[in-house]
């Protein structure tokens, strides 16, 4: 009798907790679909892993703490293949005191210019001018600034990592499909076959309308 007391109280609490999470438009982590600890499978059939001594930060950038102290900030594999191959054009300057919400990095799908905002406070140090002018092939090994800063990458709020980060990477893919179908020039102007059966296309910028980028960053790239 005490043994089905203590079930029916676990789940009369379990039923709350859910009823909560849905009202505050979260999910159990109990139902979360499960994912490898570094590896997220992408709509075009790579897999994308997510290295456990990175942050990431809503705007789309990572970070990473070297052991001098610097913090280095690049672009996330979602940022550099979302419409298309990526390609930096522009750093912000060395020796700039940067605030958080500035724009650190400037790239572009084509003709589609985005801007990805600094996800942190901080003095920086040197930029890599290797990337400009280029195509991101592989995000983690190009960095576009160091900086210093006293932010803490701790702060849960503002920077995830590990499972946390490719639960959000994965929902990030699932919302970019539904933004392109809601951007997009009509299947029939545009060929069906930049759809790629359905699989996210690397030329995704040459479907999408007038003020998609305007969009875009709002929807993506906002801190």
């Amino acid at each position: 009798m005490v043994a089905i007391f203590v079930l029916a109280l676990f789940l009369f609490i379990l039923l709350v907790d859910l009823i909560v999470l849905r009202i505050q438009g979260k999910s159990h982590p109990a139902f979360e679909p499960a994912l490898s600890q570094y590896d997220y499978p992408v709509y075009d059939g790579n897999v994308i892993p997510i290295p456990s001594n990175l942050f990431f930060s809503k705007g789309h950038t990572w970070l990473k703490k070297n052991k001098d102290g610097l913090i280095e900030i690049g672009i996330d594999p979602f940022g550099t293949t979302a419409l298309g191959t990526l390609l930096i054009q522009k750093c912000v300057k060395s020796g700039k005191e940067l605030k958080r919400g500035e724009v650190i990095l400037e790239g572009s799908y084509g003709n589609k210019t985005v801007k990805f905002l600094s996800p942190i406070n901080g003095s920086v140090k040197s930029i890599n001018a290797d990337v400009i002018g280029k195509k991101i092939s592989n995000p983690y090994k190009a960095w576009g600034v160091r900086l210093i800063s006293k932010d803490s990458l701790e702060n849960g709020n503002l920077y995830f990592g590990g499972t946390e980060a490719l639960n959000w990477m994965k929902k990030e893919f699932i919302k970019l499909k539904g933004f392109i179908d809601d951007h997009s020039l009509k299947v029939e102007l545009v060929g069906e076959t930049m759809y790629d059966g359905g699989l996210l296309s690397n030329n995704t910028s040459v479907l999408l309308v007038d003020q998609s980028v305007n969009d875009f960053e709002k929807e993506f790239l906002s801190l």
